[in-house]
């Protein structure tokens, strides 16, 4: 369809680098990635430049299934990082490029890479961690800064100068049922997971994304998402790789600048989830507001409260899904439209099987009844492959051979289905699934800190939560405090916006703590708001910068 690879493929040649090989035959010369302020690569190059890399992860001892680190930010480093390693079999690790401590040597050492690409600007946070990583032997330089002297094991090398290197295509077999990266989702009661996602899962993501947004040849996709999730690497750039598009590619989202910066570079397919379409839409209208060519966006989702009136202001299709890293997106809104207002659409039947089942029986439910949602594929190796180093997690997902997702939803009686709330203890913000064990973990390194249970509490954007931490202490702290104590420990999309000091936490009979109480208890007269005392995030992370060097 539309000139996607996958239509002239047999799923049993669904992996990265039998797509890859295609492409190259067919379309060498035309523009595939150009980088917000950066070069324009032609697939051609891109593919001869990601060969390069990848003969030089063989020579560092990476084979079929190995691991390899990416810590780098949005730009096409970071995406012939990841293509070189599909080339050879390897597995892609692209880490959150704000991850530094624990949160980075968890990541790490989950996956154990030989062999890390970094950033030289991100160099710092991975050599602070460096004495956790035995396994890792090679670190390939992004930028300009030389090569520290005291790197103990590891051998540095620049990616300028191994990329310029003319070589041909690696020769290695690869199978769709082959891990092709592992990315990172949230965890409620231990660390995030590590969720290990084969070839032919991707392409089937990317193969989605072609069929419900007709993307072709003739189209710009306009990318602001990170390049670890999803929905950045796999409905944006690989969606666009195979159906041969141009992919713009932008090193971060800004609402501010998003019509100019879809007008300047001719984007016609985007994709934004909800909160950062409602911050496009509370900017100021303008008369030439539909002025550009970007005519379809995916949303994930399109609020309610706001949808049609963006659909008008800007003049374009919103394309609701639902989905998640473990299954990819069962469930999408037609093309065409049609769907009852806040529905994520119907389940692609040819793929997969989903249902709302009760979260305690999971027996079906009938229309209208609300329950889990349950998901399993219809085709071989296009969901998950499991959690890497956690296979009780990965039984328990998968018990009576249905993936739980932890959302609750309903379906109507013509098969369109809504999402309701999440069933599991996580929080979204701007789309990230954040982990509250990783937020409890860090304030209860602080002395002092007796009890900790990080909630989301509502942001005022639809599907979106502020984070709020409740502690009970042994000691006195101010709230601003513990806030720059979790400043530097953490990402800044995971440092709180409240906290509440309390004398205990509340807890059940057998000492679980009642979490749905502290959520529901929202922000009250005795949370502490940073927002309301002008403590702002970019502040702290300068002085902490600044203090380290």
């Amino acid at each position: 369809m539309n000139g996607s690879l996958l239509d002239m493929l047999t799923p049993d040649r669904w992996t990265v680098r039998e797509v890859a090989l295609r492409r190259l035959a067919s379309s060498p010369d035309f523009p595939f990635v150009s980088a917000i302020g950066g070069p324009t690569e032609t697939y051609g190059r891109f593919i001869e430049r990601a060969s390069a890399l990848a003969h030089f992860y063989s020579e560092c001892g990476v084979a079929v299934g190995n691991t390899v680190a990416v810590l780098c930010p949005n730009g096409i480093p970071a995406l012939h990082g990841w293509m070189a390693a599909s080339l050879i079999g390897a597995v892609d690790v692209t880490v959150n490029s704000a991850y530094r401590g624990e949160l980075l040597t968890h990541v790490l050492a989950t996956t154990q890479p030989k062999v890390a690409l970094v950033d030289t600007r991100l160099l710092d946070s991975l050599l602070e961690v460096r004495e956790q990583l035995p396994f890792l032997t090679h670190v390939i330089l992004v930028g300009s800064s030389e090569a520290p002297d005291d790197g103990h094991h590891l051998q540095f090398a620049r990616y300028e100068e191994i990329v310029e290197a003319r070589r041909p295509l690696p020769t290695r077999q690869v199978e769709p049922q082959d891990p092709a990266v592992v990315m990172f989702t949230s965890g409620t009661t231990g660390p995030s997971k590590a969720v290990l996602l084969p070839n032919a899962q991707v392409c089937l993501l990317a193969h989605q994304v072609i069929v419900n947004t007709r993307l072709s040849a003739d189209d710009v996709y306009y990318n602001a998402h990170p390049l670890h999730h999803i929905a950045g690497k796999f409905m944006g750039v690989l969606a666009t790789f195979i159906a041969g598009g141009h992919l713009v590619l932008d090193r971060k989202f800004d609402a501010e600048a998003w019509l100019a910066t879809i007008r300047r570079v001719g984007a016609t397919v985007g994709i934004a989830h909800g909160p950062m379409i409602e911050m496009i839409h509370a900017t100021a209208p303008a008369a030439d507001d539909r002025n550009h060519r970007l005519r379809r966006l995916m949303c994930c989702p399109l609020p309610k409260s706001i949808g049609r009136a963006f659909e008008q202001r800007f003049d374009l299709r919103g394309i609701e899904m639902w989905g998640m890293t473990e299954v990819t997106c069962p469930c999408w809104t037609s093309f065409d439209g049609g769907h009852p207002l806040g529905s994520c659409g119907k389940p692609m039947d040819d793929w997969f099987d989903v249902r709302i089942v009760n979260p305690e029986t999971d027996r079906e439910l009938r229309p209208g009844e609300t329950g889990e949602i349950v998901v399993r594929p219809r085709l071989p190796w296009t969901s998950f492959a499991g959690y890497l180093g956690a296979p009780e997690a990965t039984v328990e997902a998968w018990r009576n051979l249905w993936f739980h997702t932890g959302d609750a939803g309903w379906r109507d009686d013509d098969g369109y289905f809504f999402i309701l709330d999440r069933i599991k203890d996580r929080i979204r913000r701007r789309a990230e699934n954040i982990s509250s064990y990783e937020i409890e973990a860090a304030a209860l390194q602080l002395t002092g800190v007796r009890e900790a249970a990080a909630v989301g509490v509502p942001s005022g954007m639809e599907g979106d939560d502020d984070i709020k931490l409740c502690v009970a202490l042994d000691r006195a702290f101010e709230p601003a405090d513990i806030l720059a104590f979790l400043a530097a420990r953490l990402p800044h999309f995971m440092v709180p916006r409240y906290i509440e000091i309390m004398p205990s936490l509340p807890r059940t009979p057998t000492n679980k703590l009642k979490k749905r109480e502290l959520r529901d208890g929202g922000v009250g007269v005795h949370t502490w708001d940073r927002h309301q005392v002008g403590i702002r995030l970019k502040q702290l992370v300068q002085e902490r910068s600044a203090k380290r060097t």
